[in-house]
């Protein structure tokens, strides 16, 4: 199957016949609005980058694939498809379009989220991210933008009656991401090229963490550019890069 059909094809084409088997599912995946593209100002540079290919490969490839393009994957779960669970069905924009690195690509999988993970990926337009906290409580980041009561109180499904509190963030998942996309450049600082960090994002703290051996002077320049999107800790990181970049 090709993954250049226009995405409400593809989903029409995969979607099983009858209303019980994905009349709610499949319209929410037909309507699907455009990817984000961000506007980049006028003096901005802009390096551009290609969606990669992915349509019947499985979700696992997206962090990967996706963090090495500078792209942001925001995927939707479909359980009505007529693909083996955890497959990509679409991408819009397809895979091969030229698009600015730190765009939004949409993706959709096939079959319903199995894991507390997985929901919360198919769910980035409402959550940040999850922690705990030392009590052992399951600690949510939810996007104060969109706090949609049915998809945070379906986290219960997953939780399996562990206690979990909610966290409202003032930024968004995707804002986050497109964050690491822009750290993951190298260009935030002239010592950026060498410098060795490591990036995650944290949930109960809705912000980046990024950790670097940083001096008072850049730790005030990254501060200063990312407001409270970024939480840095200062001090030297071992191994290998970490991050979704």
């Amino acid at each position: 199957m090709s993954g250049q059909r226009s995405l409400p094809a593809r989903i029409a084409a995969l979607l099983l016949a009858g209303a019980a088997a994905g009349a709610s599912t499949g319209c929410a995946a037909r309507n699907l609005p455009p990817a984000d593209v961000p506007e980049p100002s006028a003096d901005a540079i802009v390096v551009t980058t290609r969606v990669p290919q992915v349509v019947d490969s499985t979700v696992g490839r997206l962090d990967k694939e996706f963090g090495k393009a500078g792209l942001v994957p925001l995927v939707t779960y479909e359980p009505g498809l007529l693909l083996e669970r955890g497959v990509v069905a679409v991408t819009d924009p397809p895979g091969g379009t030229t698009v600015p690195r730190g765009s939004v690509v949409r993706i959709v999988v096939a079959g319903a989220p199995a894991t507390l993970d997985e929901y919360i990926r198919g769910h980035w337009e409402t959550f940040v991210g999850t922690g705990a906290d030392p009590k052992g409580t399951v600690v949510l980041g939810v996007h104060e933008g969109n706090k949609l009561p049915e998809v945070v109180e379906g986290v219960e499904k997953y939780l399996k009656g562990k206690p979990y509190r909610l966290v409202t963030c003032p930024h968004s998942r995707v804002e986050l991401e497109q964050v690491i996309v822009e750290l993951g450049e190298r260009r935030f600082l002239p010592t950026a090229a060498s410098l060795k960090f490591s990036l995650s994002i944290d949930g109960g703290a809705c912000a980046v963490q990024l950790r670097a051996d940083l001096t008072d002077e850049e730790t005030a320049q990254l501060m200063e550019h990312f407001g409270a999107k970024l939480v840095i800790e200062r001090g030297p990181v071992g191994g290998r890069l970490r991050g979704d970049t």
